[in-house]
This record gives structure tokens, C-alpha cells and sequence, in this order.
């Protein structure tokens, strides 16, 4: 029962530390749920949806009422008969579109167009999020490792103090050597308290991005985004913005093609008042007319084919800016791929140093205890081994965040 009982307990620490693991993937998706600027693209489809209602408007009958009252201070007299002076009108108008030439369905496209422009432009600086959290997480990991490196070292200076305390009470060995560790020791905790005050306030920062508490005891994976630089596509969304804004401007000039072309609507009158269609009855009364008009502005004809070369040299300077965004990206594609192989060199290179600075190390620490170097010297061996163990982590770190850089630069398809 016992064992059963702290297998369970077992199953259930594992479990909550599986919980409390953070990657980076999963900071930068809960940093963009969080961050302020995501609500914009709510407020953007909002917009989008009032105005592709206000379109759909145009199609409504059109409904207007005037009222008048006139007085004139000549009117026509013949043969005898006499006309009032004062005229009145109170009419209710009804209009419907019948043809607008297609005007409403393009205004709809460039409305879901302006709308699909403004979200990519959102989602682009959004996107920048991904550089920051990377760079609050590297820090983080970096702080740490210096943290346990100096608590190595430190715990390795007190352990020498110990082995020399009894050699100084013998007088095998001088007190200014056990001085100097202890003043080591002291400087090595003032780093590490420089340290722990620093990964506090990168903690405070990366959990305000994530809505999320991080310490100590919060696991922090070190795998880089998409976890290898594989590819060589780019996915940013820069490309898509290009695109929409050629959209637009396709969308744009077929909107003026339909403005240029003749309209065409019927329309009812009812009326009260005098004189009517009938200026010889001057009583007051009900008259009315219907009508179907075609109207067309043909100046719109003139500007078309400028319209058009404007069209054709707004997408060439698109594409241009497009080019130059692409010739860029691989640019620093081609620098951060030489940066990663580089790397992992260098971390190969790393091992090899490590293994020497230790035997150099073990060396040293027994010379010490003979007493044939000064602590000096020793902590100059130890310094350097710890300084070697330092670099691997930091290069290790460097290239998470050169391959989480290389992925940035490309693209990531799921942010």
C-alpha cells in the first residue's frame, strides 16, 4: 500500500512539474493572447463588418421628404384670370436603384480588402513580439546559468577554505592564502546577489508579456522555436500585406470603372399642396409622378486610363518594396545560418576546453594543499575552469537564440 501510495505521489509531482514547464513556443503564443494589441483585430472585423452593412444600404429604397412654402412677387395673369402670389409643397419621394453599374459589389471587395490590409499590418507588429520574448527568455536562461556557475564556484572556494583552515592552524601554509579565499568568496557572493536581482525583474518582465508568475522553480525549456532551422522559405507576414495592397489597388480601379458607368433608378412622388402639375387649378390637393431615370457622368470616362497607369505603377512600386523586403530577409537568413554553424563549432571546441581546464584545476587544488602555490594561483586555474563551463552554457544559449533568430527572420507559419 506504502509503495502504491508513493507511486501516486511520484505520478503527481511529475505531473505538476510537466505543468509548470514553460517553452518558448508557449511564451510567445501566450504573450500574443495577452499583449493589448490583439484586441485591434476584434475592433478591425467590427469595422469591417459596419461597412460592408452600410454597402449593402445602398440597395434600400431611398426615402426623402420637403416641405416648402413660397411667395412671388409677380405672377401670371392673362385672360382674365388671377394667381395667388404664395405657393405650397410637402412631398414624400421614393427612389430605388435599379442598376448601379456594380459600384456597391466593388466597394464591398476594397471594404474586406482595407480591412484584410489593417489586420496584417496588426499582425506584423504583433509579430515583433516574438523578438522581444526570445530575447527576455535567452536573458533569463543566461542569468541562471551564471547564477548555478557561481554557486559552483563558490561552493568550491568554501570547500578549499575548509581544507586549508587546519594547514594555516598548523603553519603548512600562510593566512594571506586563506585571506584571499575568503575575499574571493565574498566577491563571488556579491555576484551572485547582482545576479538574483536581475532574473527577478526579467522574471517580472517576461510574466507581465505571458500573464503568467515565473520563478526560481519555473522549468524553462531551451529548445528554439520550430526547434531546428529548417527551410529556406520565407513566411513572414510582411508578403501577405504586399499582396493585399496590390489587391487594393486592382480593387481600387475596378471601383472607378463602375463609378464611370450610367446608373439607373425609378422613383415615385406623392404631393401636397399647389399649384401642381396643373399650374391652372391653384386649390390645394393630392397630385403625384413616377419616373425611371438613366444617369451617367461621362467626364468619369476621362480619367480612366490615367487611373489605370497610376494602378499599374502603385503595384510596381509594391513589388519593388517587396523585392527589397525579401533581398534583406535572405540577407540576414545567410549572416544567422553562418552564426549557428559557428555555434555549434564553438560548443564542440567548448567540451574539449572544459575537459582540460579541469584536469588543470585538480591540479592545482592538490598544489595548494602542499602548498607549493598560493591560493592565487589556484583561483586563477578554478576561475578559468568555471569561466570554460560558463562559455559552453552561453554558446548552448547563443544557439537557441540563433536558431529562434534564423525561424524569426523566415517566418513562423503557426505565431
Amino acid at each position: 500500500m506504502k509503495r502504491i501510495t508513493l507511486l501516486l505521489i511520484l505520478i503527481s509531482s511529475v505531473c505538476f512539474a510537466q505543468k509548470e514547464t514553460l517553452s518558448l513556443d508557449s511564451c510567445i503564443q501566450m504573450a500574443k493572447r495577452n499583449y493589448p494589441l490583439i484586441k485591434q483585430n476584434n475592433l478591425i472585423t467590427e469595422n469591417e463588418k459596419n461597412n460592408l452593412s452600410q454597402d449593402n444600404k445602398n440597395w434600400l429604397p431611398k426615402l426623402s421628404f420637403i416641405s416648402q412654402a413660397t411667395y412671388q412677387s409677380e405672377v401670371i395673369s392673362f385672360l382674365g384670370l388671377s394667381f395667388p402670389h404664395d405657393s405650397y409643397l410637402n412631398a414624400l419621394n421614393l427612389e430605388q436603384t435599379l442598376f448601379d453599374g456594380g459600384q456597391t459589389k466593388k466597394q464591398k471587395q476594397l471594404d474586406k480588402l482595407n480591412g484584410e490590409t489593417d489586420i496584417q499590418k496588426n499582425q506584423i507588429e504583433l509579430y515583433q513580439l516574438v523578438d522581444r520574448i526570445n530575447q527576455l527568455y535567452s536573458s533569463i536562461l543566461l542569468t541562471r546559468e551564471n547564477i548555478k556557475t557561481l554557486s559552483i564556484y563558490k561552493d568550491d572556494i568554501g570547500n578549499k577554505k575548509g581544507n586549508l583552515v587546519s594547514s594555516v592552524k598548523n603553519g603548512l601554509t600562510l593566512q594571506s592564502n586563506l585571506d584571499e579565499l575568503e575575499a574571493e568568496e565574498l566577491k563571488t557572493e556579491q555576484s551572485i546577489l547582482e545576479a538574483k536581482d536581475n532574473i527577478i525583474a526579467l522574471y517580472q518582465s517576461l510574466g507581465m508579456y505571458i500573464n503568467k508568475a515565473i520563478n526560481d522553480s519555473t522549468a524553462l525549456s531551451t529548445e528554439p522555436i520550430l526547434r531546428t532551422s529548417a527551410g529556406e522559405e520565407i513566411n513572414r507576414p510582411e508578403l501577405k500585406l504586399f499582396e493585399t495592397q496590390k489587391a487594393m489597388l486592382d480593387a481600387k480601379h475596378k471601383l472607378n470603372n463602375r463609378i464611370a458607368l450610367p446608373k439607373l433608378t425609378v422613383s415615385a412622388e406623392g404631393a401636397y399642396g399647389r399649384p401642381g402639375p396643373n399650374f391652372l387649378d391653384q386649390d390645394l390637393r393630392f397630385f403625384g409622378q413616377a419616373s425611371i431615370n438613366l444617369k451617367w457622368n461621362i467626364g468619369n470616362l476621362y480619367t480612366l486610363k490615367n487611373e489605370k497607369q497610376n494602378t499599374t505603377i502603385g503595384k510596381k512600386m509594391v513589388d519593388v518594396q517587396k523585392e527589397v523586403f525579401e533581398f534583406n530577409t535572405k540577407n540576414a537568413m545567410t549572416t544567422e545560418f553562418a552564426q549557428i554553424n559557428s555555434l555549434k563549432d564553438i560548443i564542440e571546441k567548448d567540451k574539449m576546453i572544459i575537459e582540460k581546464r579541469h584536469n588543470i584545476t585538480k591540479t592545482s587544488s592538490s598544489q595548494l594543499e602542499n602548498g607549493t602555490i598560493t591560493s592565487t594561483d589556484y583561483l586563477t586555474q578554478l576561475n578559468a575552469e568555471m569561466q570554460a563551463v560558463l562559455n559552453q552554457k552561453v554558446h548552448e544559449i547563443k544557439l537557441m537564440n540563433a536558431i529562434t533568430n534564423y525561424n524569426t527572420t523566415k517566418g513562423i507559419t503557426n505565431f
